[in-house]
């Protein structure tokens, strides 16, 4: 195995402050970097598929598997972190691929209650961030196995 060592001072780097101009910076490099690592992230694909209106949902959605017999296994519960979501369905991310073909989506809103949503995930891929891109469309309204808790 073979290290590599860096010696960095603050000598070799020019570090000047950004020049205030009223209420806006000239010259933010912050800014600038965090808007080149925005663009970054964005989808490598150019051709947009969806005909329906996403809307961010960047909160956890618990994910109840659903066996063959469509029953669904409570003890298998997951968590995801949402991506988007659609009248038709939503995207997440998960830290390994999602084995089942067919979960209950179950949504928190307010006063404790769960909107109970059966859906069929149709696609999973691996993003650069090492992390799974799963999505899916929700097949119809169901009770959410989280309510009863």
């Amino acid at each position: 195995m073979t290290t590599l060592t860096l010696d960095w001072t603050a000598a070799d780097q020019a570090i000047t402050p950004p020049v205030a101009s009223g209420d806006r910076r000239t010259g933010d490099v912050i800014s600038q970097n965090v808007q080149v690592a925005l663009a970054g992230a964005q989808a490598e694909r150019q051709i947009e598929r969806r005909t329906e209106t996403r809307h961010p949902y960047p909160y956890p959605i618990h994910m109840t598997p659903v066996d063959r017999h469509g029953q669904p296994l409570l003890d298998q519960t997951f968590v995801v972190v949402g991506k988007h979501v659609s009248d038709h369905g939503v995207d997440f991310y998960y830290a390994q691929p999602v084995e089942w073909s067919k979960v209950i989506a179950s949504f928190a809103v307010h006063d404790g209650r769960w909107v109970g949503l059966l859906m069929e995930l149709t696609w999973c891929r691996f993003s650069r961030h090492g992390w799974y891109d799963n999505g899916g469309r929700f097949v119809s309204v169901v009770p959410s196995p989280l309510a009863k808790e």
